[in-house]
């Protein structure tokens, strides 16, 4: 396993395209392939297949211009044909709130060129405040 500084951009590159409301970058970066998932921060998002890529790409859209993201540290590593990072951003949201989910990702080579085959998302809670 080595750092890839490639798969860094490309974590990295999501943020931003989210933040502009590019929801072509989802499409172009993240699988079509059925085994494909998104799990994100509402128990509700459980999305594979092509379904990932396509909520992703509408989510990007209806948030672009509304949100700010700082990006912060991207660790990334890749092995052959596989990939993962991860993500600490900070995303400000329209009504001030800052929210600093915990993001990563697998990618998977397809035809040469980086997928994304797995995101997961999830907001940090405390265990005092979890299990209380």
């Amino acid at each position: 396993m080595e750092k890839s500084k490639e798969i860094a951009d490309i974590i990295a590159g999501w943020f931003k395209a989210a933040e502009k409301g590019d929801g072509a970058y989802a499409l172009a970066n993240v699988s079509r392939a059925p085994s494909t998932l998104l799990v994100g921060t509402d128990p509700k998002e459980w999305y594979r297949g092509k379904t990932a890529a396509q909520f992703l790409s509408d989510e990007a859209k209806s948030m672009g211009g509304k949100i700010k993201v700082k990006v912060g540290k991207v660790e990334a590593y890749k092995e052959g044909s596989v990939a993962w990072g991860i993500a600490n951003p900070s995303i400000t949201l329209p009504n001030g709130k800052i929210f600093q989910p915990r993001w990563s990702a697998v990618l998977h080579k397809e035809a040469g060129k980086w997928k994304i085959v797995q995101i997961h998302a999830s907001a940090g809670i405390p265990n005092e405040q979890l299990l209380a």
